[in-house]
């Protein structure tokens, strides 16, 4: 099973599990292989990796044998503001980690917010608080997939305090059925279900969904309080996304049911024919995006501050 399939198999069954630029022009819509933008960027902070060619051979790539800083601040400029995350390798060193790799690497320039599950559409069902905001894909379905494939990692780490109070960030997870063998850190029995197995999609929690502190999603990082207003006007007027939202469905977070539904396509976004930017720019145009990602600050013991 893919990791996708393990996120969307989540997400059914759990309902709440986190698994899984402005010029729209063709390049855009297409992507960049090749190393981001560096301009600006530190000299010995710049590097020649391809974000495909990172995937089919990390080890070629210096970054990935990189060890994160103690503590670091990664910016995201976006067309509706600027936020930081600043990130503490100890809460979870795995976590940080891939969060250093695809900071130094800027795999999310172009990357839109795809998941907002904030805003309540049906008003007969008791509304409920905002949930998260999910991002991390590239927009290039060749890229996406291939992270998805091959760089997905299964390491782990406890959930510490305060666990996923809004601002704190955690990255989106597979679920497996509760065994402690493979995700020691996940609270048996009280969760129905682990987290486990990891990439490049992250979520901002939006309110208090210390609910996934026992199935381990673990925090590695925070959004500061006085930038959550830019996260807050993030665009969500799509809803959740259309496989949780089948013909049936009830939920308040659903902007449509079945094929009326209005959310992005998980499917869709990494079809490899038609899907990513592209897909998101023509289709979902009021998405908010990454314009770029970028290491705002370090420190700690590390040649790379």
């Amino acid at each position: 099973m893919t990791l996708r399939s393990r996120y969307l198999a989540a997400w059914a069954a759990a309902v709440l599990c986190l698994c899984w630029v402005t010029a729209a022009t063709a390049a855009e819509a297409e992507g960049d292989v090749q190393p981001a933008n560096q301009a600006g960027v530190p000299a010995h902070w710049k590097h020649n990796c391809g974000l495909l060619e990172v995937c089919n051979n990390p080890a070629a790539c210096p970054i990935m044998r990189e060890t994160p800083p103690e503590q670091f601040t990664v910016r995201f400029k976006t067309n509706v503001g600027s936020f930081r995350m600043r990130v503490t390798t100890a809460w979870a060193p795995p976590f940080a980690t891939r969060m250093w790799q695809l900071a130094r690497l800027r795999y999310m320039d172009g990357a839109r917010f795809y998941r907002v599950v904030r805003d309540n559409f049906n008003p007969a069902v008791p509304h409920k608080p905002p949930f998260v905001i999910q991002f991390g894909y590239n927009g290039v379905p060749e890229i996406d997939n291939c992270w998805d494939n091959k760089m997905t990692s299964n390491d782990t780490a406890p959930v510490v305090p305060p666990g996923n109070l809004r601002g704190y960030v955690s990255f989106s997870m597979g679920a497996v059925e509760t065994k402690t063998d493979q995700t020691p850190y996940c609270t048996y029995p009280i969760a129905s279900y682990c987290a486990i197995g990891f990439s490049q999609n992250i979520f901002i929690n939006l309110a208090n969904n210390t609910r996934l502190d026992g199935p381990g999603f673990a925090i590695f990082g925070v959004v500061p309080a006085e930038d959550m207003s830019v996260v807050d006007r993030i665009y969500g007027g799509y809803g959740e996304v259309t496989e949780l939202c089948p013909a049936g469905s009830n939920s308040t977070y659903c902007n449509g049911y079945g094929d009326s539904n209005q959310g992005v396509s998980m499917d869709r976004l990494v079809n490899p024919t038609d899907g990513g930017n592209r897909y998101l720019i023509t289709r979902k145009p009021l998405l908010s995006y990454i314009r770029s990602m970028e290491l705002l600050s370090c420190k700690g013991k590390s040649r790379r501050c």
